[in-house]
């Protein structure tokens, strides 16, 4: 089950980029900017190291990271962005639904006994999204480009708004991480009983 689901993921990543890169007048390069894209392309190479090299499985912190941002990518653009994009075409359900139902199958389903996390870490996987906002804020709207995201442009929505929508993504990052580590928890529990 392990590689089908590892296999299966850098495989939805690869095809949504050819797919991107073939169909769309622009290609992917522009839509790297995107934490949706990102957080993907973080997801192929994780998972596509752990098929050449099993001792990435001992990474789990970093599983867990992966796992948080494809979730968080998914849950946001289903319940936010479909209608700012093209909806669901091929590559945006691979990218947006596919990837994420398959990274979290993995974090329940594969490598169970693998090592405990820590109480801190969903803190530590705060640091990418949080980079990502500083890049989204201060870099793109200051070489004059939209933030890819509408409830992160100041233009669009207004600062105050920003400040909130930037509070409510933390917390629910956050949420999300300790719900990640609960189920991580959970599913360590299970192995040991069953074992």
């Amino acid at each position: 089950m392990r590689t089908v689901l590892r296999a299966a993921i850098v495989a939805c990543v690869v095809a949504a980029l050819v797919l991107v890169e073939v169909t769309s007048s622009r290609g992917v390069g522009w839509r790297l900017i995107t934490f949706t894209y990102q957080a993907n392309l973080l997801a192929a190479a994780y998972f596509g190291w752990t098929l050449v090299s099993p001792r990435a499985d001992t990474r789990v912190v970093w599983r867990g990271a992966v796992v948080l941002y494809v979730v968080l990518a998914g849950v946001v653009w289903n319940l936010f962005l479909t209608e700012h994009s093209m909806g669901y075409t091929p590559a945006n359900f691979l990218l947006h639904v596919a990837v994420p139902v398959l990274a979290l199958a993995d974090w329940l389903l594969v490598g169970r006994g693998a090592a405990a996390l820590r109480w801190w870490q969903p803190l530590v996987w705060l640091a990418y999204p949080a980079g990502y906002l500083l890049l989204a804020l201060l870099v793109l709207n200051d070489l004059g480009r939209r933030a890819p995201y509408y409830f992160l442009d100041p233009g669009s929505v207004g600062a105050g708004v920003v400040a909130l929508n930037v509070g409510a993504l933390a917390a629910g990052v956050l949420a999300s991480g300790y719900v990640l580590l609960a189920l991580h928890r959970g599913a360590r529990v299970l192995s040991t009983h069953s074992a």
